[in-house]
């Protein structure tokens, strides 16, 4: 299992802790999972969000119906361990989706 692939794991057991209303402990013992584990991922991925909240470039873009292309090269946007290639014309919508799933 990658390292991407642990992360989306603990994200997922993350937000799952969360809704469910429990303590850390309790939700553990439910769920079959080492609870000095769940502080490590926890203490972890908090860690990950504030790095990457410190480290985005975010640049304003203003796009008018009929404005010319200026570029044909498709966009190469990175968030986390991921990269995502938005090519020239791409759904803006489903680009917003795909962001933040991998956010």
């Amino acid at each position: 299992m990658t390292l991407s692939d642990k992360r989306i794991e603990w994200e997922a057991r993350m937000k799952e802790w969360k809704e469910s209303g429990r303590s850390v402990a309790q939700w553990c013992r439910e769920h079959d999972v080492n609870v000095h584990q769940m502080y490590y991922w926890k203490q972890r991925l908090q860690k990950g969000n504030a790095d990457a909240k410190e480290t985005a470039n975010w640049l304003p873009v203003q796009v008018t119906e009929g404005s010319p292309v200026i570029n044909s090269s498709p966009i190469f946007i990175h968030v986390h361990d991921y990269a995502v290639e938005v090519p020239v014309g791409a759904d803006p919508v489903q680009v917003a989706e795909i962001l933040r799933v991998i956010s």
